[in-house]
């Protein structure tokens, strides 16, 4: 059972996680649990330069999701009872560049990007991804990226109505060359 953020109430309601949005004062956690993530997600794919390099940026994508989030930009989290992070989304309407072009070659029309969407092994036996999604995307059409080894996301997305749409694609710059990305894309 998932409920609705409300410090108060964490052990009256029932609930086993809580969604809410991201204060400033989150950008470091949110950051760190990227980086964690990324190696259950990438670890088959990529070595520990990937990885070093990406941790080595770390006060830089900090300061970069507090500049976004005091622009108005959400980004949603997941804690469990105990404050710990357990999943986060953003969503954009704004594609990146490579969504872009797939975006007008498919002619998808307007949709919403997913652009980061993690989830802890811990929160498998939950609905706490598809809840994510509904909270931050609603029913709205949208594309994201799947990428690496991970399945809750995955299955997070079908169970949320996305669909693969056209064949895996080979980054074949780094930091990202060997790691295939499959569009996901509910209509």
């Amino acid at each position: 059972m998932i409920w609705p953020f409300k410090r108060k109430t964490t052990t009256e309601t029932g609930a086993q996680y809580y969604i809410r949005d991201a204060a400033v004062a989150d950008a470091k956690a949110l950051v760190d649990f990227k980086h964690r993530v990324w190696r259950d997600m990438f670890g088959h794919l990529k070595d520990d330069t990937f990885f070093a390099q990406a941790e080595a940026t770390t006060q830089d994508q900090v300061a970069f999701w507090q500049s976004q989030m005091k622009r108005g930009r959400k980004v949603w989290i997941a804690e469990d009872l105990r404050d710990r992070l357990v999943g986060t989304i953003h969503v954009t309407a704004q594609h990146s560049e490579h969504t872009a072009a797939f975006v007008a070659a498919h002619t998808l029309g307007d949709v919403q990007e997913i652009r980061y969407f993690y989830l802890a092994d811990g929160v498998a036996d939950s609905t706490l991804g598809q809840e994510l999604i509904r909270v931050a995307l609603g029913d709205q059409p949208a594309i994201t990226w799947l990428m690496g080894k991970a399945p809750l996301v995955e299955a997070s997305l079908r169970q949320s109505g996305f669909e693969p749409l056209g064949e895996p694609v080979e980054p074949t710059e780094e930091p990202w060359h060997g790691v295939p990305r499959q569009a996901m894309v509910r209509k």
